[in-house]
């Protein structure tokens, strides 16, 4: 124990000194103790693992305390936004580069969850030595990490049932599903509705320990019970913490839990460190890469993304880009989740520490260049392309200035309707995702009960065509509120233009028209057959076609139904 904390502070101090997060440091102290310390006993892993976990638990009871409710309504609405946009693209290419990379389903999907969020504390730490960005916006980038951390426990949610459980049918995936989301509602409704003024009572007539005493013990309470349902510890933890952070006596809490949550924290970076191999790092150094460059430029892109259809400036966006590329502390946490149920390999989970530990090391580095990295940007890209983002910037721009000559209701519908076109398209992906990991035993299981004569390929058609109809109310909405957002637009295009503030386009206006006059369903079935003939499964682009005949047939004669029925 001496030597763990003893090495531990030292390694803090040492990167501490050179501007890096101390968590870097608790995490070679590990991999120094792992691999070349002889003084090393039987009980070692055991009680490092023990106080690691009382660590995680302490640090997620915090990262909980964090999120103040009561601000998120406030000002939260353009970071939710943010989050929206670039978490589900950070998932669904987490997901395609894991896939690249030979993982299987699981795998890609656990993957995409670690490289999802980014880290509060580095993120905090670079951002208070810079002038480039006001303070607001490094309030709402702060803030951005915080939401990602909510996402990231409804991920961690998810996925943590997987990884204990073997049980991969369609069955467990929804017994799963209905077990997280009763936890997880029963957790913060009943919570928020009496532990706050229970908490805010015994602070009022008992001393300042028993209340303490009694918030660890709510904290480790849910964190048992998220445990003995199959999820993972660190999130009942964070659930107690989102509850106790509604209490009057909050702040006190958390300054009283700091120190404690110091030492064990490090014995959770500590604990990472002791399960890498040096030479695991060396010879991962090109997955290492990989991994970063895959992070690197999704974080980067969706954050761009998201800041600029949110109207910010370009070089803004930029800059707030560049200052969320460092991998989050769930990198850690999932990564580890994963490995010590071996749905990764050593190889693998050394090449995701290693890269988390390289994105928090370049991003200060980045952070310093960054103005200098916009001006390069700005001087060699090649002309064509900056003209280009010119232009789709001034498209923004326009479209947004012409939406405000819409009235109040319509910009209100505008928005809802944005809203809900992005939420099924979050659907979708799920959808897709989840369809991916049961279609394989799902069809083994209609193979196993129908006549020999019936074919694997065709009980896995017919789970695509399942798919198919699955996806067909979702995307119904999805054109639906296209069509929506299409008339908007052509009408806020003529309100400019009789305005004078917008020119004619009449061959971009005939082609939008003509879009309005196609019939919806038409989309709805091009969509659908586009989305599982990309989605993997082992159906030729024939089988695809018949599921889309067969599906198209299913829906007309629910039409020819449903109009019977009216008549």
């Amino acid at each position: 124990m001496a030597m763990l904390l003893l090495i531990g502070g030292a390694c803090a101090v040492v990167f501490k000194r050179l501007k890096m997060p101390a968590a870097i440091g608790y995490i070679v102290s590990g991999i120094i103790l792992s691999n070349y310390w002889s003084g090393e006993s039987a009980d070692t892993e055991m009680i490092v693992g023990f106080l690691a976990d009382l660590g995680l638990v302490l640090m997620m009871f915090c990262i909980g305390m964090e999120l103040n409710l009561k601000k998120l309504r406030k000002m939260g609405t353009f970071a939710m936004m943010v989050v929206m946009i670039q978490v589900p693209i950070m998932l669904t290419g987490g997901f395609i580069g894991g896939s690249l990379l030979g993982l299987d389903a699981l795998q890609a999907i656990i993957f995409g969850a670690i490289i999802s969020g980014s880290s509060t504390a580095v993120v905090t730490i670079v951002l208070a030595e810079q002038e480039r960005i006001s303070h607001a916006d490094v309030e709402t980038l702060i803030f951005i990490t915080v939401i990602e951390d909510v996402a990231q426990v409804l991920i961690m949610s998810a996925v943590s049932p997987l990884m204990t459980g073997t049980d991969m049918d369609i069955t467990g995936i929804i017994w799963m599903l209905i077990t997280v989301i009763i936890f997880m509602v029963m957790a913060i409704g009943l919570g928020l509705m009496f532990i706050p003024r229970f908490l805010d009572y015994i602070s009022d007539r008992f001393s300042t320990e028993a209340l303490l005493i009694l918030s660890l013990g709510l904290c480790f309470g849910l964190a048992y019970i998220s445990v003995y349902i199959g999820m993972s510890m660190a999130i009942g933890a964070f659930l107690m913490g989102v509850i106790v952070s509604q209490s009057k006596q909050h702040k006190r809490i958390e300054h009283d839990i700091e120190p404690m949550k110091d030492v064990f924290m490090m014995m959770f970076f500590v604990s990472i460190g002791l399960l890498i191999k040096p030479s695991d790092i060396i010879n991962n150094i090109g997955l290492i890469l990989i991994i970063y460059a895959i992070y690197f430029v999704l974080k980067g892109g969706s954050v761009l993304i998201a800041y600029f259809v949110g109207n910010k400036p370009l070089r803004l966006s930029f800059y707030c880009s560049i200052s969320l590329i460092a991998m989050g502390e769930f990198a850690f946490i999932i990564s580890k989740e994963a490995f010590v149920h071996n749905i990764i390999d050593a190889n693998f989970y050394a090449a995701v520490i290693g890269a988390a530990l390289v994105s928090m090391i370049a991003l200060p580095l980045f952070n310093r260049k960054v103005e200098a990295i916009a001006d390069a940007f700005q001087v060699h890209t090649p002309q064509p392309i900056v003209n280009g983002f010119m232009k789709i910037a001034q498209t923004r721009s326009n479209f947004y200035s012409k939406l405000a000559l819409a009235t109040k209701e319509t910009m209100a519908n505008f928005r809802s309707r944005l809203a809900s076109l992005y939420v099924t398209l979050v659907l979708v992906v799920i959808i897709q995702i989840v369809f991916v990991l049961i279609t394989p035993g799902f069809a083994d299981f209609i193979n196993a009960h129908t006549p020999e004569s019936i074919s694997l390929y065709v009980t896995t058609s017919l789970v695509l065509l399942i798919n198919f109809m699955v996806l067909v109310p979702i995307l119904r909405l999805t054109v639906l509120n296209l069509m929506y957002l299409l008339r908007v637009f052509l009408d806020s295009e003529r309100k400019a233009i009789a305005a004078g503030t917008g020119k004619p386009r009449p061959t971009l206006d005939r082609f939008l028209r003509f879009i309005m006059t196609v019939n919806n369903w038409f989309f709805i079935v091009l969509f659908d057959f586009a989305i599982l003939f990309f989605t993997p499964n082992k159906i030729d682009i024939l089988g695809h076609i018949l599921v889309a005949v067969a599906g198209i047939a299913i829906i007309a004669f629910m039409e020819i139904w449903a109009y019977l029925r009216r008549s």
